[in-house]
């Protein structure tokens, strides 16, 4: 019975550890400094299931939760707890300005995503994907200015839409087969398509799936550097986990979706280069990256829904990339931080990354994208969509390219701090490290002209374009799709706020239930605003969520 207890706690502390100390941070004095001095240090705390395996559940200690790890969560669990720790020593050096709002979004969206990975059954992941959603808000808009409440509202608008597509499927999903367990998900009674469309539809959002993609380039230039390492190379992840999770390979109707998420895929591999390329900020061409490199993921879950029988083939290698494109990412986002272009050794720091971001020979890019191709290759998926995913590699170099030409130009004073570096060691060697470990054949001698091939054509296109003195890609700005519709609402949010400000309180009570229910939205978004501790409003929106999903009237 004790050994039982220790595994449970073992596999709880993940989740409970950032709960303990985001609720220390609303206390003074040492409380919240042993919080925030522990804070980057607590998502290590995952190695400890990944490493002893298996599940476990209690219903006292974990209220009737059965966590526990498999091959599909491994990955994810290990590239969180990784560049999760490493950003966060950044963050605790770096950040002075609002640390309690910074580290209440921080050990929030932890605990959420601690709980979405480890969680074995549908309710308990539901209730920690929403957390993580709900909670990431803080980090958006951690700097309070104009740009950066903008970012929040758009970030918050798609992702409470997001998350009401997955809830609604999820309710689906109880009321036809109760809380089920994850792993008997597949087998289960049909959804119908409605259904499954609405929880892809909801976690695309996450994934930054063009055209749900807007809050990406509006979030990273006003998030804190190290906030938009952990969005970029880890939370945009829980997209594609949610899928594979609530919709997984090999599920009565889900065949149905695989050639449309594919053509979305590849649309938003290549859009987002073209986007990206007439950006001027850095943070932005970033994040324009990761939705290009959010699409191809999306082209491979794709490809398992059309081949299913390919999934123990095609998982792991999946699961390389992503944990390859997550420390790669983090590590670039980390470098925009540390004044790049003030040393050729930092440049050259700030090219490694960026070069297995395209894909270049002998990098984990190269590893991961060479299996992928295997794969396909085997399912005889047809040579044509081989060429694709090497022409969207060239399309990574070009972007690649002009991000390093806009970073070498930032010559401020910032020391270089060692999570940068560290975080740049560990995309180059962990994914090799971990697909070595899982006997995944990297076959470098067949892969090196494959990789290098789109770096070539890449180079020859910057030759040309530098020859060409009249040739400018047109700026578009960043979150594009988004810009038109601003105005038109601006003008009536404007109006609604000049009524939320008026004294005369008796005239909200003329208006239709709408627009009190606005009003009563503008309201609360000032109120959070001035909030030192907005993560137990999440925790238990979260804890509704769960115990909704749980309910044994809905069974």
């Amino acid at each position: 019975m004790s050994a039982n207890i220790l595994a449970a706690l073992l596999h709880a502390l993940p989740v409970l550890a950032p709960l303990v100390a985001a609720l220390l941070l609303a206390r003074r004095g040492r409380s919240r400094a042993l919080a925030i001095g522990a804070a980057p240090w607590l998502p290590l705390s995952l190695l400890l299931p990944l490493v002893s395996g298996g599940q476990t559940g209690s219903p006292v200690l974990l209220l009737g939760l059965t966590l526990g790890t498999d091959a599909v969560s491994a990955p994810l669990i290990l590239l969180c707890a990784l560049a999760w720790t490493l950003a966060g020593l950044y963050a605790r050096a770096r950040i002075q300005r609002d640390r309690v709002l910074l580290w209440s979004g921080w050990l929030t969206s932890l605990a959420g995503i601690s709980l979405a990975l480890l969680a074995q059954d549908v309710g308990s992941f539901y209730a920690g994907y929403a957390v993580l959603s709900l909670a990431s808000w803080l980090l958006v808009i951690h700097a309070r200015s104009a740009d950066a409440w903008r970012a929040g509202r758009v970030y918050l608008v798609l992702a409470l839409a997001g998350e009401m597509a997955v809830f609604a499927g999820v309710m689906a999903i109880a009321v036809r087969v109760g809380n089920v367990a994850l792993v008997n998900l597949a087998c289960s009674a049909a959804l119908d398509p409605g259904w499954r469309a609405l929880i892809l539809a909801g976690f695309a959002v996450k994934l930054g799936t063009i055209p749900l993609h807007v809050w990406l380039p509006l979030a990273h230039p006003v998030a804190p550097v190290p906030a938009s390492a952990i969005l970029s190379g880890v939370i945009v992840k829980a997209g594609l986990f949610g899928m594979l999770r609530l919709v997984p390979p090999g599920a009565s109707g889900t065949e149905l979706f695989g050639p449309v998420l594919f053509g979305f895929g590849l649309f938003s591999a290549f859009a987002a280069v073209l986007l990206g390329l007439g950006q001027h900020r850095p943070k932005v061409v970033l994040a324009y990256s990761t939705v290009s490199q959010m699409g191809l993921v999306l082209a491979m879950y794709a490809a398992l829904l059309m081949a299913p029988e390919l999934a123990p083939l095609l998982l792991p290698w999946l699961g390389l990339l992503v944990l390859h494109h997550g420390l790669n990412k983090a590590a670039l986002f980390l470098a925009c931080g540390c004044a790049p272009g003030r040393s050729r050794l930092r440049l050259a720091l700030v090219a490694l990354p960026a070069l297995a971001i395209a894909g270049a020979p002998l990098s984990s890019g190269m590893y991961a994208k060479t299996g992928l191709k295997q794969a396909l290759a085997a399912a005889d998926f047809g040579s044509g969509w081989l060429v694709l995913l090497g022409l969207s590699s060239v399309a990574s170099a070009l972007l690649m390219w002009h991000f390093l030409c806009l970073v070498q130009k930032d010559r401020h004073y910032h020391s270089a701090h060692p999570a940068w570096i560290l975080m740049t060691l560990a995309g180059l060697a962990v994914p090799w490290l971990w697909g070595l470990s899982h006997s995944l054949d990297p076959q470098p001698g067949h892969a090196l002209w494959p990789s290098l091939w789109p770096l070539l054509v890449a180079a020859m296109l910057v030759w040309v374009a530098r020859r060409m003195p009249r040739f400018r890609i047109p700026e578009i700005p960043a979150g594009d799709l988004v810009v038109p519709l601003e105005a038109p609402l601006g003008a009536l949010v404007a109006r609604l706020r000049r009524v939320a400000d008026s004294d005369r309180r008796y005239r909200v009570k003329l208006y239709p239930v709408h627009v009190r229910i606005t009003l009563m939205g503008l309201w609360l978004e000032r109120k959070m605003s001035a909030m030192p501790v907005a993560g137990a409003l999440i925790l238990a929106l979260g804890g509704l969520m769960w115990l909704a999903s749980r309910s044994p009237g809905i069974k």
